[in-house]
């Protein structure tokens, strides 16, 4: 057997593993590129579906949208109708009674309203931490210092004062410091006052007729008070006391003028028991205020100031003018009664100082404006009075019993 030809061999193109590999690599290439192909066309329909599916959803959001916009503009639209119908209805029913009742119904709860809260605000905002011995410190206020605090409402020297001054503690014109003021204990006296009331209040108190008559009178009092307290300060003015007394200088340069006491009874016999009391040393004045029948000079013990003879009834000026100083004229009658006359100073007048007959121009002012006053109120306003007479009382007698045969009224 002959041995095989190599050469021949070597001449074939080889099909052997190497050969496989080719033709499977041949192949991955084409599937790979087949799905590449796969994977776009997919990748393609996922955009495409995502972008049909954005603009499906678009348009529903914009119907959506569209669609409450319609329903929020009807809504609108409704609120704004009924709105007005109301509004309209309530513009056409305030100017009626019951409208206008309410209206100031709720303007009064609203200023009380506004009140309590400018109260709280007040007492409140301005509370002071308590230090760690646990007292408080008040707030600062120099022109009207705090005094106490109440329930968180402070108190200032000026309530103080002005309750003090209604109770008589403090005199007019009497000025009142921090320090006085806790000294006469009118700082706590106000505080127990004020809680007093509240207490009373809280009860309602303030409601039953005799209390409520009695708050209506101080309040009448008060205000008549700062009335005229007002009025007379716009009236008796330093001015107006310096024109008064400018314009009648000529009645101080009137000659001589004479300072007397005098003292008036009824009769002649009472007249001359006062002079023998006299004599024997009573004092006038004490006589003059206890019997004298003149209540104008009485309570000032008789004193009739400086007179000149122009202002005196001449038979008074004849006694005054020729009776030496120091001594008692006799006695003397004139329309008022027997007269009892001591000359008790004489000068030459020329002219009386401004700063002697001041207080009484502004006294004499002061009561002219309030009779001046009192009688414009009355005309501008329909007073009238009712008088009431006592009856005559009544007879307590039983009445007499019939006589026989006689029938009582109702018998």
């Amino acid at each position: 057997m002959n041995p095989p030809d190599l050469s021949k061999l070597s001449d074939r193109p080889a099909r052997g593993p190497l050969s496989k590999a080719g033709r499977v690599g041949a192949a991955g290439g084409r599937l790979g590129l087949k799905g590449l192909k796969i994977l776009w066309r997919a990748l393609a329909k996922t955009v495409a579906t995502i972008w049909r599916l954005t603009g499906a959803l678009d348009a529903a959001l914009w119907r959506g949208v569209k669609l409450g916009g319609r329903t929020l503009g009807r809504w609108l639209a409704a609120v704004w109708s009924i709105t007005g119908r109301a509004v309209s209805d309530l513009l056409a029913w305030l100017p009626s009674r019951s409208g206008r009742a309410y209206s100031a119904f709720s303007g009064v709860i609203l200023i009380l309203a506004l009140l309590w809260i400018v109260d709280e605000l007040r007492g409140g905002s301005t509370l002071t931490a308590a230090p760690a011995d646990g007292s408080f410190s008040a707030p600062i206020d120099a022109s009207d210092p705090i005094l106490a605090r109440i329930d968180g409402r402070y108190v200032h020297l000026s309530e103080v004062a002005s309750a003090a001054l209604a109770s008589g503690a403090l005199q007019p014109g009497e000025t009142l410091t921090p320090a006085e003021a806790f000294r006469r204990e009118l700082v706590s006296a106000y505080v127990e006052q004020r809680l007093l009331s509240r207490a009373a209040t809280e009860q309602g108190l303030q409601r039953e007729p005799e209390v409520a008559r009695k708050l209506l009178a101080a309040r009448d009092r008060i205000l008549a008070a700062a009335f005229m307290e007002r009025k007379l300060g716009e009236t008796v003015t330093d001015d107006q006391v310096k024109k008064i007394y400018e314009r009648n200088a000529d009645a101080t340069r009137l000659g001589e003028a004479v300072k007397c006491r005098h003292i008036v009874v009824a009769t002649e016999e009472e007249a001359n028991a006062i002079l023998a009391e006299l004599a024997a040393g009573a004092d006038f004045g004490e006589i003059a205020r206890a019997r004298s029948l003149d209540r104008a000079t009485g309570p000032q013990g008789g004193e009739t100031g400086y007179l000149s003879r122009n202002q005196m009834t001449p038979a008074f000026a004849e006694a005054a003018f020729s009776t030496p100083e120091g001594e008692i004229a006799p006695l003397f009658f004139t329309e008022a009664g027997w007269n009892i006359l001591e000359v008790v100073d004489r000068r030459r007048s020329g002219g009386v100082p401004f700063s002697e007959v001041a207080a009484g121009i502004r006294r004499f002012l002061t009561l002219r404006t309030i009779e001046k006053t009192v009688v414009e109120l009355q005309e501008e306003s329909d007073v009238v009075y009712f008088p009431v007479t006592d009856a005559p009382a009544a007879a307590t007698e039983p009445p007499a019993a019939p006589e026989p045969g006689e029938t009582s009224p109702g018998g």
